[in-house]
C-alpha cells in the first residue's frame, strides 16, 4: 500500500501513518480499510454510522447506476507494526504511535488548522440561517393572513350586528301596523288604500334616501328632548354651582396670600416636552387626525390614519384598548370622541369615519380600567357622506355628528346598548360645507365650523340654528374654519381658520371678545387645534407649526408663553393637528397628522 491513498509511508526510522479521512499524522488507532485506505477506527465508524454503513472511499456505486459498497466493522484490519527491525524480540509486536511531523505542530500549521475550522463553522451558520429564512418567511406569511381574518371577522361581527338591528326595527314596525283587514266586501276601497299606502312608501323612502336614510324633516323625538332638557338643567345647575364656590375660594385666596387651585401660566411657562410614544400601528400610514380626552382626566382617545382608535391611560403608561375596525376596511376615520356618562359612570368612545359611519363603544368600569370591556354598542350609516365630528352627550346616551353637506345626524343609545339613528337636522339654508365643530358641555347647544369661515350655532332644544358669525380672516380670503372648541364652563368658542388666525367668542353675545394670531406671529400661519384649559378655562392653548404651542391667558390676552417640541434630526416639526389637556390641567398631549407618536407635556420632577 502506497502513501498517495492514505498508507504507511516506510522511513529508515519506522513507519508514517496519515488518517485519509482527517489528516491525522498518525491516527491512534489505524485500521485498512478493503479499498486500502488507512483511517483512524473512530472516526471511520462514527462515518458509516452517519452514511448507512456505505464505503465512504467507494466512488464506483452512486453516480453509474450501481450499487455502493457496503463495509462492516468485520471488514476492517487492524494495523500493527512490529516494535523491533528483525521481526521483534520473542515474536511480540506493539503499536507504533510516532510523533506529529514538524510541520503540523508548528504555530503557523495550528493558526492554519484554527482557520480551517472557523470558516467551517462560519459556513455551517451561514447554511442554518439560509434553512431559517423560510420557516420565518412563513411565519411572517401567516401572521399577517391572521391578522386579516381578524379584521374580517370583525367587520362580518358589526355587519351582522346592524342586520340584526335592521330586523329588529322592521319586525317593530310591522307589530306596530297590525293584522291585516280580512277578505270579504270592500275590494276596491282595499286596492285604493293599498295603493296610497305603496304611493307614500315610496315618497318616504325617497325622503330617506335623500336625508342619507333619516326621515325627510325628522325631528327628535320628545321624550329625548325631555332627557336632554334634564341633563341640561342638572349640568348647568352644578356648573352654577362650583363657579361660585370657586369665586369664593379665589376671593379666601386673595384675601389670605394663599395660592389658587388649578392650572396657572406659571405652570404651563415651567412645562416642556416629557415623552413621547406610538400608540397606533407602525406598518400603517404615519399621523393622527384626532385626539380627545376625559374633561381633565387621565384617559385619551386617537383617530389614527391606520383606521383604528386607540384609549391610553396616561397615569398607568399603557394602552387599555385598541378598537379594531373603527374606520372600517376601506373609509378613513376621521374623530373620535370620549365622554364619561354623568348618569351611570361608563365610558363611551364615539368614532366617525369618511363614508358616514357612525360606531360607538362603552365600558362600564369608570377608568376603562381593561381592554376587554370596551364592548360595541353598534354601527349605523348616517349618510353617503363623510362625517367632519362627533361628540357624545354628557349624558352618554346620545351622539351628535356633523355631516360634510351641511347637516346634523343624531343617534340615541337605546335599552340594552342599541345604536339608533334617531334624525337629520337640515337647517342649513345656505347649503355652508361643515368642517369641524363642537358639542357645548351642557349638550344643549353644537357650534359648527364651515369651508366658508362662517361659525354656526346650533339650538339642540328647537332643533335649528340659533345664528351665525363670520370670522377673521376667512370667507373672501378662503380660508375655512380648521378647529372649534367650547370652554368648560360654557361661555367662550375659539376657532381657529386655515390661515392661521385664532378667536375667542363670547357665546352668549356672539361677539368676538379677542383675536390671536393674526400674522402668524405666535405659531405660524397654520393652525389646527384650539383647547380650553379644564374648569374654568382660564387657558387657551392652540397649536402650529413646527412643533409649536401657544398658551395665552383668556381676558389677559397679553399673558402668553409658547412651547416648542424636541426638534427631530432631520428636517422639521410636524404641525400640531391635536392638542388635549390631561390631569386637571397640569399636563397636556399633542399629536399630528403627519408624524407618528403623540407628545405628553408637563413639568419634570
Amino acid at each position: 500500500m502506497n502513501g498517495t491513498n492514505g498508507g504507511p509511508s516506510s522511513t529508515s526510522g519506522g513507519a508514517l501513518l496519515q488518517c485519509a479521512l482527517s489528516g491525522e499524522t498518525p491516527p491512534t488507532d489505524p485500521v485498512v480499510t478493503p479499498s486500502g485506505h488507512i483511517c483512524s477506527r473512530r472516526l471511520l465508524l462514527t462515518k458509516l454510522t452517519e452514511n448507512g454503513g456505505v464505503d465512504p472511499f467507494d466512488s464506483s456505486g452512486g453516480g453509474g447506476g450501481g450499487n455502493p459498497r457496503t463495509l462492516d466493522e468485520s471488514d476492517l484490519i487492524e494495523l500493527k507494526v512490529d516494535g523491533g527491525t528483525g521481526g521483534g524480540q520473542g515474536g511480540a509486536s506493539s503499536m507504533i504511535m510516532p510523533p506529529r511531523l514538524p510541520s503540523a505542530a508548528s504555530l503557523p500549521a495550528l493558526l492554519a488548522s484554527a482557520q480551517a475550522e472557523y470558516d467551517a463553522l462560519l459556513l455551517e451558520l451561514y447554511d442554518a440561517r439560509r434553512a431559517l429564512e423560510d420557516p420565518r418567511r412563513e411565519l411572517s406569511q401567516a401572521l399577517y393572513q391572521n391578522d386579516a381574518s381578524v379584521r374580517v371577522v370583525a367587520r362580518l361581527v358589526m355587519e351582522r350586528d346592524g342586520a340584526r338591528e335592521q330586523l329588529a326595527a322592521v319586525s317593530a314596525q310591522v307589530a306596530a301596523a297590525g293584522p291585516a283587514p280580512a277578505a270579504g266586501s270592500g275590494d276596491g276601497s282595499r286596492k285604493r288604500g293599498r295603493d296610497e299606502d305603496a304611493e307614500a312608501q315610496g315618497e318616504t323612502k325617497k325622503a330617506k334616501e335623500a336625508n342619507g336614510g333619516a326621515d325627510a324633516g325628522g325631528k327628535i323625538p320628545q321624550s329625548d328632548l325631555d332627557s336632554m332638557m334634564a341633563t341640561w338643567k342638572a349640568l348647568s345647575k352644578d356648573r352654577k354651582k362650583k363657579s361660585k364656590n370657586k369665586d369664593k375660594d379665589a376671593a379666601a385666596a386673595a384675601a389670605t396670600g394663599a395660592a389658587t387651585a388649578g392650572v396657572t401660566m406659571e405652570t404651563v411657562q415651567s412645562m416642556e416636552e416629557t415623552g413621547k410614544k406610538s400608540l397606533h400601528k407602525s406598518s400603517a400610514k404615519a399621523g393622527i387626525v384626532s385626539i380627545a380626552s376625559l374633561s381633565g382626566g387621565n384617559l385619551i382617545v386617537t383617530a389614527g390614519r391606520d383606521r383604528q382608535a386607540v384609549v391610553y391611560n396616561t397615569d398607568a403608561g399603557k394602552v387599555v384598548a385598541t378598537l379594531v375596525g373603527s374606520g372600517g376596511s376601506k373609509a378613513d376615520l376621521v374623530d373620535a370622541d370620549i365622554v364619561k356618562s354623568v348618569d351611570d359612570g361608563a365610558v363611551l368612545v364615539a368614532t366617525g369615519s369618511s363614508d358616514g359611519t357612525l360606531r360607538v363603544y362603552s365600558s362600564p368600569a369608570e377608568d376603562g380600567a381593561a381592554a376587554a370591556e370596551f364592548s360595541p354598542c353598534g354601527t349605523i350609516t348616517l349618510a353617503e357622506d363623510s362625517i367632519v365630528d362627533v361628540s357624545v352627550h354628557p349624558s352618554g346616551k346620545y351622539v351628535v355628528a356633523a355631516l360634510q353637506s351641511g347637516r346634523v345626524a343624531f343617534a340615541a343609545l337605546r335599552d340594552g346598548g342599541v345604536l339608533e339613528e334617531v334624525a337629520v337636522l337640515d337647517g342649513n339654508a345656505a347649503g355652508a360645507e361643515y368642517t369641524c365643530a363642537d358639542l357645548h358641555p351642557d349638550g344643549l347647544i353644537y357650534v359648527v365650523g364651515t369651508a366658508a369661515g362662517a361659525v354656526q350655532v346650533w339650538d339642540l332644544s328647537k332643533q335649528t340654528p340659533a345664528g351665525s358669525v363670520q370670522a377673521q380672516g376667512a370667507g373672501d380670503e378662503g380660508a375655512s374654519i380648521a378647529s372649534i372648541v367650547m370652554s368648560d364652563n360654557g361661555y367662550h368658542v375659539a376657532t381657529s381658520t386655515t390661515a392661521g388666525t385664532v378667536q375667542v367668542w363670547d357665546l352668549r353675545k356672539l361677539k368676538c371678545v379677542a383675536t390671536l394670531n393674526a400674522d402668524g406671529a405666535d405659531v405660524g400661519s397654520v393652525v389646527k387645534s384650539v383647547s380650553f384649559s379644564p374648569g374654568e378655562g382660564k387657558l387657551l392653548a392652540y397649536g402650529g407649526a413646527n412643533g409649536t404651542i401657544a398658551v395665552v391667558g383668556v381676558k389677559d390676552w397679553d399673558n402668553k408663553t409658547t412651547l416648542s417640541v424636541t426638534p427631530p434630526k432631520k428636517g422639521d416639526a410636524a404641525t400640531i393637528t391635536g392638542l388635549v389637556w390631561t390631569h386637571g390641567g397640569m399636563s397636556m398631549v399633542s399629536c399630528s397628522d403627519t408624524d407618528r407618536p403623540v407628545r405628553f407635556w408637563g413639568t419634570k420632577e
